[in-house]
């Protein structure tokens, strides 16, 4: 597999410097290319490109239409079309791009995202997972083992007694299903008598 080499950036045309010596905090808004060589916190939101010198310390929410960095950030980057990072970065945060280019050497600690699903969507739940994976129709063996041993342990009719927790979930599509009446129900139904 081939080293993948980032392009060099000439600091000629970058419109903005923000050079070592300079520790900034607060919210950075530009519409030009920009680069820190400094410490810069806070909220960096951005048009257009910015670029992360070596020395750097960028602490921060970072979005802009590309991010390149050879130095250290701590925070979350959208990069609206491409993050590049450096042989020399090290990045902690998670980066949101559609274009994602890493030079061997470099640190990542995050998760990327480049146009799935979110990490914060709700994630389906285990026993969902579980019975997506059998047959329509069917309830995985795992949940009907429950339902008979609370039906054997007392005949209590549903809403009685601890029968009603060991019930299995509905089933997606099947959720207006007739109920099997419990055994040794005094009615012949799910419910109480009326």
């Amino acid at each position: 597999m081939a080293e993948v080499h980032i392009k060099d950036m000439d600091e000629h045309e970058i419109d903005t410097i923000l050079a070592e010596d300079i520790d900034f905090e607060g919210h950075l808004t530009f519409k030009k290319p920009l680069m820190i060589k400094g410490k810069f916190k806070g909220e960096i939101k951005s048009t257009s490109s910015l670029y992360i010198g070596e020395k750097a310390y960028v602490e921060a929410k970072t979005e802009a239409d590309i991010v390149s960095s050879r130095g250290k950030h701590r925070g979350d980057i959208v990069g609206h079309s491409r993050v590049e990072l450096f042989s020399t970065a090290q990045v902690e945060g998670d980066i949101t791009t559609p274009d994602f280019v890493v030079e061997s050497g470099c640190k990542f600690n995050g998760y990327c995202n480049m146009g799935g699903v979110r990490r914060d969507a709700p994630q389906p739940q285990p026993a969902a997972a579980h019975q997506a994976g059998a047959p329509a129709g069917q309830q995985p063996q795992q949940q009907q083992h429950p339902q008979k041993q609370g039906n054997q342990q007392g005949g209590a009719a549903a809403g009685q007694g601890g029968s009603q927790q060991t019930l299995p979930l509905p089933q997606p599509g099947n959720q207006h299903a007739p109920q099997q009446k419990p055994p040794g129900s005094p009615s012949g139904q799910g419910g109480p008598q009326k």
